[in-house]
C-alpha cells in the first residue's frame, strides 16, 4: 500500500509539471489596460520562437520587464497590493470597450449606409489598400464561459453614453504614456520616404483620434459638462460622480496631443498644396519625353490626405469639455470632439484670407485639377468623411449648432458647398475609374445627407406646427425628394449619376446602380379613398426626375458621346438609348424628350464612324430605339441612319453587323412597308456577296497570320487592344477600344451581316399572327428565294472564313424555324440546310470543320429536332445517310445534361457538397 501511495504522488507531482505554463505577457487593453501577465496556456505560438523575451517562469519577471508600473500588471490579475481577485468571468461593467481601429464607430440612427473613409483600414474602406474591405464584427467574449457577455461596440459608448458605465484606463496606465508619445513620433514618420510607414502613420492618427475622443465622450458623461444635455442632468451628474483628478488631467493631455497630430497634418498638407505640381492640363507626362508619370504619388501629399481622413473619421466627440477660459485658451479651441465643430475656422471665408481658402480650396485642387489619380480619390475621401463628420455631429448638437452644422452642406453661399459642387462634378467625370469610383462613394454620402436635412426639417417644421402653403405642398408632391433636397445642383448631379450606370468598370456600374435604387426608393403615396393599388411613386421616382431634367441630361449625353475616353462615349449611347427606351415609350413623359430629339440623334450619327467598335455598336441600337419611340421627330435623319445602318452591315465585328440587323427591324416597325422596301434591295444584294471573296486555302491563310516578315517593325500595342499607348486616334481620342487599324471589309462579312437581318425579318414580320406591323407580313413567296440564297452561300468552302459563316448560320437558324412555325418550316425551308447541316454534324469526312461550328451544328440540330419532332427530323438524315452523325450527337447531348445535372447535385464524380467559390453548403 505504501508503494502503491508512493508511485500515485508521483504521478500527481508529474502531471502538475506538465500542466504549468509559462507565464506571458497579454497585450490586450481591452481586457487589461493596465498590462497584466497570464499563465493560461494560450499565449501566441511566435511566443516559442522567442522565448527568452516573452514566456517567464513567474508573473513577477513577466511585469517588471514588460510594463512601467509592475503594481498595476500585478494587480489586474489580483497578485499587487490590494488588489481583488475577480470572483467571476468579465461583464460588461468590468470590461472597457475602448474602441480600436478596425471598429466601425458610426451607429447612425438616420439609417445612413457607412462607406467608411475610403481607405481600405477596415472600416468598409475602398481605396489604399484595393477593393472595398468589409466591416470588422466588433470582438466577443470566448463562448462557453458562464457569464460572459459580448463586448459592445465602440458605436454602443459613442452613440448611448449613458447606459453603458464603463471605466477608462487609470490615469498611470501605459496607455496614456503612450499617448504622449504618439504626436512626436507622428511629426516625425508623417513624411517618412517609405510610403508603408506614412500608410500606417494614417492608422496611427486615426486610432489615436477615436480612442481620445472616446475617452472625451466618457468623461463629458460622467461629470463634466455636456452642451447636449440639460442643466439638472449636469448638476444632477456632478453630486452623484467625480472624476479623479489625475485621470481628467490625463484625457484633456491626450486631447492636447490629438489636436497637435492635427497641425502637424495640416502643415505638412499646406506645405505640399504649395509646390505648385503639375495639373492635369499642365503635365509633363502627356509628352513622350517627359520625366515624370501621373501613376505615382507626390512625396507625402496623398497619405498626407489618407492620415486628414482617418483623423476626421476618429473624431467622433458629442460633448464640449473645457471648465475656464484659461484651459481653452491653452488648447487654442474648445475641445468637443467634433471635427467640425473644433475646426469651425477651416470652413469660413473671410474673402480669401481665411483658413477656409486654402483648407477647401486645396481638396477641391486635390480632387479635380492634380495629375495624379491617387490624391484625387483620397481628397475626395477627405470630403465623404467632412460629410459624415457633420452628419454625426449634428445628432447631438443644440437647435442652433444644429442648424450651422446642416447649412454648412445645404446653403448655396456655404464655400463647403461650393466645393463639394465643384468636386463631384469633377470626380464623376473622371477618365480613372478609381477616382470615379471615389466621386460616387462621396455623392452618395452627400445627397443622403441632404435628403435626411430636408426630411427632418420638414418633420420639425411640421412639429412646430408651421403652415404650409397648399401649393407649395403640392409642388413638392410633384417632384421626389431628392430634387427638392439637392435643389440648384441636380442639374450637375443627375446627369452624371445616370451615366455611371452605364460605365464599364463593374465596380463603378454596380455601386452608381444601387445608390439610383437607394435615392428614388419606390415611397408609395395614394389619396384618400383610394386602393393601394393606385399609389405610385413621389414625384414618379427616378423616371420623372429624369424626365423633369431632360434638357441638362441630354445636353450632359450629347457632350458625352465626343469624350476622349471610348468607355465614357460607350455608356453614353446605353444611357440615350435607355432615354428612348423608357421615356419615349412612356404616356406621361415621352412629351418631355421630343424636344431634344434632334440633339441626341447628331451625337449618335457622330458616333457611328467611332474608332472604337463597341460605340458604333451601341449607336446602332440606339438610332433603332429612336426611331421606334419618335418616328416622326427622326424622320428629317433617316436617309443618313439607313446608309450608316447599311455600312454597319458589312462591319467587321460580329455584334457590330448583328446590332445593325436589330436596328433595321426597328426602323421597318417604325416606318412600315417603305422601309421595308429598302431593306429587301440591300438583302437581296448583299446576301450572295460571298461568291466573290477570294479564293484561299486555309493553308495559306495560316501562313499568313504566322509570317514573320509581314508583322515585323509594326506598331506595338498593349492590354489587348488595337491602340497604341498614348496615342490620340481620329477626333482626339484615346483609350483601349481606340482602333485606328482598319483592315478592309470581307465580302464573306456581308453575307454575315444579312443572316442577322434574315433573323429580324423572320422574328418579326414573317408570321400573320403576330408580325408588329399589320402592313408587313412576309409570305413565302418572299423568303423562300432569300432563304435558297443564303443556303448556296452558306454550301461555298472556298475560302477559310467560310467555316464562321455557318456557325452563324447554326446559331441563327433555329430561332427563325421557330418563328416560321413547326408545319411550315419542316414543308418549305428544312430540305434547304439538312445535308449541309449533317455535313458539318460528322467531321470524319475531313472537311476540316472547327470545333465551334461542329457545336454550333450539334446543338442547331438538337433544337430543331425538338421543333418538328426527333423521329420526323432523324427520318430526314436518314435520306442523306447522316443519321449516325445526329445520333451520336443526341447522346453526347443527354450525357452532357446528366453530367451537369449531377455536378449540380454534388453527386458527380463522388463529390461531396461543396462550392469552389465559399465555404461548404449544407446539405
Amino acid at each position: 500500500e505504501e508503494e502503491e501511495e508512493e508511485e500515485q504522488d508521483a504521478m500527481e507531482a508529474q502531471s502538475s509539471i506538465e500542466t504549468h505554463f509559462k507565464f506571458y505577457p497579454s497585450l490586450d487593453l481591452t481586457l487589461h489596460p493596465d498590462g497584466a501577465c497570464l499563465d493560461d496556456g494560450n499565449e501566441p505560438g511566435e511566443y516559442a520562437l522567442n522565448a527568452d523575451e516573452f514566456l517567464f517562469d513567474s508573473r513577477e519577471e513577466c511585469c517588471a520587464a514588460w510594463f512601467l508600473d509592475a503594481d498595476l500588471c500585478l494587480a489586474a490579475t489580483g497578485h499587487g497590493t490590494g488588489a481583488l481577485l475577480p470572483t467571476s468571468s468579465p461583464t460588461v461593467e468590468d470590461v472597457t470597450p475602448w474602441p480600436t481601429w478596425s471598429d466601425d464607430v458610426f451607429d447612425d440612427d438616420d439609417e445612413e449606409e457607412d462607406e467608411g473613409t475610403g481607405l481600405g483600414t477596415g472600416g468598409g474602406g475602398v481605396y489604399a489598400e484595393g477593393p472595398r474591405i468589409p466591416k470588422i464584427a466588433p470582438p466577443s467574449s470566448p463562448t462557453g464561459v458562464e457569464g460572459t457577455t459580448t463586448i459592445p461596440s465602440p458605436a454602443v459608448v459613442v452613440s448611448q453614453p449613458t447606459e453603458q458605465r464603463t471605466q477608462p484606463p487609470r490615469a498611470e496606465s501605459p496607455v496614456f504614456e503612450l499617448m504622449k508619445s504618439l504626436p512626436e513620433i507622428v511629426d516625425r514618420n508623417v513624411e517618412h520616404p517609405e510610403p508603408r510607414v506614412r500608410s500606417l502613420v494614417a492608422q496611427v492618427v486615426g486610432a489615436y483620434a477615436l480612442y481620445a475622443t472616446s475617452l472625451l465622450n466618457w468623461m463629458s458623461s460622467h461629470g463634466l459638462p455636456s452642451h447636449s444635455r440639460s442643466q439638472s442632468e449636469e448638476s444632477q451628474t456632478n453630486e452623484t460622480q467625480q472624476l479623479p483628478h489625475e485621470l481628467k488631467t490625463s484625457i484633456i493631455h491626450s486631447q492636447k496631443g490629438r489636436r497637435q497630430i492635427h497641425r502637424v497634418i495640416l502643415a505638412s498638407l499646406r506645405s505640399h498644396l504649395a509646390m505648385k505640381e503639375p495639373s492635369r492640363e499642365n503635365n509633363p507626362s502627356a509628352a513622350s519625353d517627359g520625366a515624370l508619370d501621373d501613376t505615382t504619388g507626390w512625396r507625402a501629399l496623398e497619405t498626407n490626405l489618407h492620415a486628414l481622413a482617418s483623423y476626421i473619421d476618429g473624431c467622433v466627440g458629442n460633448g464640449f469639455v473645457g471648465e475656464n477660459d484659461e484651459e481653452k485658451r491653452e488648447d487654442g479651441a474648445i475641445s468637443s470632439g467634433s471635427y467640425l465643430l473644433e475646426e469651425a475656422h477651416l470652413f469660413e471665408s473671410h474673402d480669401g484670407d481665411g483658413d477656409g481658402e486654402w483648407f477647401l480650396s486645396g481638396l477641391q485642387h486635390c480632387s479635380v485639377v492634380h495629375v495624379n489619380r491617387h490624391v484625387r480619390a483620397a481628397s475626395a475621401a477627405v470630403l465623404g468623411v467632412l460629410i459624415k463628420s457633420c452628419m454625426r455631429s449634428r445628432r447631438y448638437s443644440s437647435r442652433e449648432t444644429r442648424d450651422y452644422l446642416e447649412d454648412l452642406l445645404v446653403e448655396s453661399d456655404s464655400l463647403f458647398r461650393r466645393v463639394l459642387k465643384e468636386s463631384l462634378k469633377g470626380t464623376l467625370a473622371d477618365n480613372w475609374s478609381q477616382v470615379r469610383m471615389a466621386g460616387s462613394v462621396l455623392c452618395r454620402r452627400y445627397v443622403g445627407a441632404l435628403m435626411r436635412i430636408y426630411r427632418g426639417r420638414k418633420k420639425a417644421a411640421m412639429r412646430d406646427g408651421e403652415k404650409v402653403d397648399e401649393e407649395e405642398e403640392e409642388e413638392e408632391e410633384d417632384v421626389t425628394v431628392f430634387e427638392s433636397a439637392a435643389g440648384d445642383l441636380v442639374p450637375m448631379l443627375l446627369p452624371r449619376m445616370c451615366l455611371n450606370r452605364f460605365y464599364i468598370a463593374q465596380g463603378v456600374k454596380l455601386y452608381s446602380q444601387d445608390t439610383w435604387k437607394t435615392v428614388f426608393e419606390q415611397q408609395k403615396q395614394s389619396r384618400e379613398g383610394e386602393e393601394d393599388t393606385t399609389a405610385t411613386a413621389v414625384g414618379g421616382g427616378g423616371m420623372g426626375a429624369v424626365a423633369r431634367n431632360a434638357a441638362p441630361l441630354c445636353r450632359y449625353y450629347a457632350k458625352m458621346c465626343d469624350a476622349d475616353n471610348h468607355a465614357v462615349r460607350e455608356a453614353a449611347c446605353q444611357g440615350v438609348a435607355e432615354l428612348a427606351q423608357k421615356l419615349g415609350k412612356h404616356s406621361l413623359y415621352a412629351e418631355f424628350l421630343a424636344p431634344h430629339v434632334t440633339i441626341l440623334l447628331q451625337a449618335l450619327l457622330m458616333c457611328f464612324h467611332d474608332e472604337s467598335w463597341p460605340v458604333r455598336d451601341e449607336a446602332c441600337l440606339a438610332c433603332g430605339t429612336f426611331c421606334l419611340a419618335y418616328a416622326e421627330e427622326c424622320l428629317p435623319e433617316l436617309p443618313t441612319l439607313f446608309e450608316r445602318w447599311t455600312e454597319q452591315m458589312t462591319d467587321q465585328i460580329w455584334s457590330v453587323r448583328e446590332d445593325a440587323a436589330v436596328a433595321l427591324g426597328d426602323a421597318i416597325a417604325a416606318y412600315g412597308p417603305d422601309m421595308l422596301e429598302k431593306v429587301m434591295k440591300v438583302l437581296k444584294k448583299s446576301l450572295p456577296a460571298a461568291k466573290d471573296q477570294p479564293a484561299m486555302s486555309r493553308e495559306e491563310y495560316k501562313k499568313l497570320q504566322n509570317d514573320m516578315q509581314a508583322h515585323t517593325g509594326n506598331q506595338l500595342y498593349s492590354c489587348g487592344s488595337l491602340a497604341p499607348k498614348l496615342r490620340k486616334g481620329g477626333a482626339g481620342r484615346i483609350g483601349c477600344g481606340n482602333c485606328a487599324i482598319d483592315r478592309p471589309k470581307a465580302p464573306w462579312e456581308a453575307t454575315d451581316g444579312c443572316i442577322y437581318l434574315m433573323r429580324e425579318l423572320c422574328v418579326r414580320f414573317a408570321n400573320r399572327d403576330h408580325s408588329e406591323r399589320e402592313d408587313v407580313v412576309l409570305d413565302d413567296n418572299t423568303l423562300l428565294p432569300l432563304m435558297t440564297e443564303l443556303a448556296d452561300s452558306c454550301r461555298l468552302s472556298h475560302y477559310p472564313q467560310s467555316d464562321d459563316l455557318r456557325t452563324t448560320l447554326w446559331r441563327q437558324l433555329p430561332p427563325i424555324a421557330e418563328a416560321l412555325g413547326k408545319r411550315r418550316f419542316k414543308s418549305l425551308y428544312l430540305d434547304l440546310f439538312i445535308e449541309l447541316l449533317a455535313k458539318n454534324l460528322d467531321d470524319r469526312c475531313g472537311t476540316g470543320a472547327s470545333q465551334l461550328s461542329i457545336h454550333a451544328a450539334g446543338q442547331c440540330a438538337e433544337e430543331l429536332a425538338n421543333l418538328i419532332g426527333v423521329g420526323i427530323f432523324r427520318g430526314r438524315l436518314e435520306a442523306v445517310g447522316r443519321e449516325d452523325a445526329f445520333d451520336r450527337v443526341m447522346e453526347e447531348r443527354r450525357r452532357e445534361q446528366m453530367m451537369a445535372k449531377a455536378a449540380g447535385t454534388g453527386k458527380f464524380l463522388g463529390a461531396k457538397n461543396f462550392s469552389p467559390f465559399g465555404p461548404p453548403i449544407a446539405g
